[in-house]
């Protein structure tokens, strides 16, 4: 099944560190579905929208969404459309975990890297 171009999108922009754009893109697909995908989209919005405050110095917003992401997300571990769900969960409860005992600025060093699994690396992802 071919990955959804919005998907794509959604993951390059996060990897941008655009989050807001990464959660409009996201947020058109997520309004759009149904099932389980719905959960899921949901959780990476909120990943996106959590780093979004963090960026913004709104620490108290970012662990709120950091934890709804997290319960959402971990969800579809290892893997799901294509994403590496377990390396994303791993480094951002390492990141917002981190956070919740130190009041540190947002450094954009910290933010994972939305990776696809093997076969989604194609143009096409077959």
């Amino acid at each position: 099944m071919p990955i959804d171009p919005r998907l794509r999108e959604g993951v390059d922009r996060f990897n941008a560190h655009q989050f807001f754009e990464c959660h409009e893109v996201l947020e058109r697909v997520w309004l759009e579905t149904s099932g389980p995908q719905k959960d899921f989209y949901k959780g990476l919005i909120q990943a996106a929208v959590a780093f979004h405050h963090w960026a913004k110095g709104n620490r108290a917003g970012a662990l709120t969404l950091a934890r709804s992401a997290t319960r959402y997300v971990k969800r579809y571990t290892p893997a799901y459309l294509d994403l590496d769900v377990e390396s994303l969960l791993k480094s951002f409860t390492d990141v917002f975990g981190w956070l919740t005992r130190h009041p540190l600025r947002y450094d954009p060093r910290l933010v994972p890297i939305l990776r696809w699994t093997t076969r989604a690396t194609s143009p096409t992802g077959e």
